[in-house]
């Protein structure tokens, strides 16, 4: 199920509660309209409320969260990136063709990430990210440097590797970790009965109608944005790809 199913089936479950309720509070007799019973019935509609409130903010808090991470998961690769290419530089003439694969590596790795932002020819059969990575790694093994900068800067290098290695392995690791969507659909079970209950004792008219339209729409929205959140790289709202389009950019320049 994409995002937007998420969406509309918020909206549909949370407006059809309070349509509902509008439905049954029209055919409800009037023993149970006395002002006893609307109190026992907002004082449970109001401790739903606050608990759906409460679930609600912190499944934004943490969609949010984990899409701050792995926007700076990217800025922090992107710079890595650009200083290791300085790096090779440094080192000499020697180390071009390591350079070569790194933009390589940063290409695939976009590609990967952001499929939408590269398009390859058809057929054609590029390695994988994680392996040019490590053809990097074992370029700089095979380096022999001739003095004691040069030996520092392939120390570094392996270093950014090993922690470029790291941040790829833990954002696959992250995207399977979901927030549970059982979860979701509890939440989405509390606010129908929470809008049954407005709608149950509600006059209805126009406004009302127009009143339960608009808060439906608020609460599926919200629920969208938190499954939207909850996958960094897919999506309406995604992390861009612009550090790592202008690490390409500084690599590939003479």
């Amino acid at each position: 199920m994409n995002v937007s199913s998420y969406g509309l089936l918020a909206f549909a479950v949370i407006f059809g509660g309070g349509m509902l309720g509008l439905l049954l509070g029209k055919v409800l007799h009037d023993r149970y309209r006395d002002d006893t019973t609307q109190r026992i019935v907002q004082t449970t509609t109001t401790m739903i409320s606050l608990l759906a409130a409460l679930v609600l903010g912190l499944l934004i808090a943490d969609a949010k969260t984990r899409f701050d991470t792995s926007n700076r998961q990217i800025e922090n690769v992107a710079a890595d990136l650009m200083s290791l290419n300085r790096d090779l530089i440094k080192y000499g003439p020697e180390a071009n063709s390591t350079i070569s694969l790194l933009r390589e590596y940063i290409a695939a790795r976009i590609a990967e990430t952001w499929p939408q932002e590269i398009r390859h020819e058809p057929g054609l059969p590029d390695p994988p990210a994680w392996q040019l990575l490590e053809n990097i790694q074992q370029k700089l093994l095979s380096l022999a440097p001739q003095s004691e900068s040069q030996r520092l800067i392939v120390t570094r290098a392996l270093k950014t590797t090993d922690d470029l290695t790291m941040t790829g392995w833990l954002q696959t690791a992250q995207a399977a970790n979901d927030i549970p969507h059982p979860f979701i659909f509890v939440l989405m079970s509390w606010l129908c009965v929470l809008f049954i209950s407005f709608g149950l004792f509600a006059t209805r008219n126009a406004v009302v109608v127009v009143a339960l339209l608009a808060c439906a729409l608020s609460i599926g929205s919200a629920v969208a944005l938190i499954v939207d959140m909850d996958h960094p790289f897919e999506g309406t709202i995604v992390v861009s790809a612009q550090p790592m389009q202008e690490a390409l950019v500084r690599i590939s320049a003479p």
